[in-house]
């Protein structure tokens, strides 16, 4: 089951004001299909920070999760690129 909502732009600029949230930003956009389950990440943290980052990104709404099974797969919220064009964009060319 795919669960996810609109995205208040305040809500994507202090989300993304993290290294860490942006790094799984870029992984997502990174990745050829575009979604990773919560154990592809790279990540510098201990597993509670990093899933600490994880749910602030999905309540704001940035990620969307689907469940396959026991497994748990991230993406990008598909109406980023409709309501805010460009933005995905503008991240790419910081990588």
């Amino acid at each position: 089951m795919n669960k996810c909502k609109e995205i208040p732009l305040d809500k994507i600029f202090k989300s993304l004001g993290d290294p860490i949230r942006m790094g799984v930003i870029k992984q997502l956009i990174q990745h050829e299909d575009g979604e990773l389950s919560c154990g592809q990440f790279d990540y510098c943290v201990n597993k509670a920070t990093f899933s600490h980052h994880i749910k602030i990104l999905l309540e704001s709404h940035i990620l969307c999760e689907r469940t396959e099974g026991v497994k748990k797969f991230l993406f990008l919220n598909p109406n980023i690129k409709k309501l805010y064009p460009g933005l995905i964009e503008t991240i790419k060319t910081s990588l």
